[in-house]
């Protein structure tokens, strides 16, 4: 087994080695772009190691000295200290034979070894290769909420589809409201449909907000074909009765009474559903009982009375 608790025998290639400043501006431009913090600064943590964006990325060979001694004097397991040092090596200049050298020599298991290639991408930035390993089924989630947030909210991620690959590998617990927030609008921009049985796994609060979320987000999208076509689809899905209910008052009273197009919105469904005398009974909430010179009182009635001529 290599003995990684001592740096000279880890680093014997160049027991002088440093990171290159270019190295350095990297690691601290992924690190805002990640907002300020990296999974290796999470593992870092996790091994107790203090202040971990104090110590990497290391600025000197004193630096990573300092550093390489904080993991080896933590409590945690063996196989946790060669995880954390096995990615620093993958930082060197000949990082593929340097770590893949020492995993090797270390017996690193291979989850392990998946995991830290997955993180190490991930945080600089490759997020289709990282999901690559981090999906892999030898894999126990590590940090899944962290990195669904990432993969939802990071400035040079624009693939909407890699946060929903990772979900349907992973399937992981989502109990954070900003990760709940941030997957749901990602949700939400893929499928309407989906994005309502997704949220109707949440308690009654949870579950209203983000369904006043959906509505905000079809209704409140750019202009053009993709906002009409999904507005028509939240329209005509199948709500539950408190869903009704919540429809109506975030459109007619809530805060999505000035969204472009709440009005036609609430009435288009009122009319789907043949609940048409609502409409009269609303129109004082918008102010007027028009709508592009359409009558919505007397549609109401018109509809009640054919309904009932039909019946006859």
């Amino acid at each position: 087994m290599a003995d990684f608790e001592n740096f000279d025998v880890l680093f014997a290639s160049d027991r002088s080695f440093a990171y290159g400043e270019q190295t350095i501006t990297q690691i601290l431009k992924s690190r805002r772009a990640a907002h300020n913090g990296l999974l290796i600064d999470k593992l870092l943590k996790t091994l107790g190691v203090a202040r971990p964006q104090d110590l990497y990325p290391p600025r000197s060979n004193q630096s990573l000295r300092n550093l390489h001694s904080q993991i080896i004097e933590s409590a945690s397991p063996d196989h946790h200290k060669q995880s954390l040092l096995y990615y620093i090596l993958k930082d060197t200049q000949d990082h593929h034979t340097t770590s893949s050298n020492f995993a090797r020599a270390a017996f690193l298991p291979q989850k392990y070894r998946v995991f830290i290639d997955g993180i190490w991408l991930l945080d600089r930035g490759d997020f289709e290769n990282a999901l690559g390993y981090l999906t892999e089924p030898v894999l126990i989630p590590t940090f899944p909420e962290d990195i669904l947030y990432l993969l939802c909210t990071h400035p040079n991620q624009q693939d909407d589809k890699l946060p929903l690959a990772y979900y349907y590998t992973v399937s992981p617990a989502v109990t954070s409201p900003r990760v709940t927030e941030a997957f749901f609008e990602k949700l939400a921009m893929n499928s309407v449909t989906e994005a309502l049985a997704w949220s109707r796994q949440y308690d009654e609060p949870s579950h209203r907000k983000l369904f006043a979320q959906l509505i905000q987000l079809v209704l409140g999208g750019p202009e053009g074909e993709s906002r009409a076509r999904r507005s028509v689809e939240l329209i005509h899905l199948p709500f539950s009765k408190e869903e009704e209910a919540w429809f109506e008052a975030y459109l007619t009273d809530g805060e999505g009474k000035n969204l472009y197009g709440a009005k036609d919105a609430y009435k288009v469904r009122t009319v789907a559903t043949g609940n048409c005398n609502a409409i009269a009974g609303r129109a004082d909430a918008y102010g007027d009982k028009s709508d592009h010179l359409m009558d919505w009182s007397s549609l109401g009635s018109s509809y009640e009375q054919g309904s009932m001529t039909s019946a006859r």
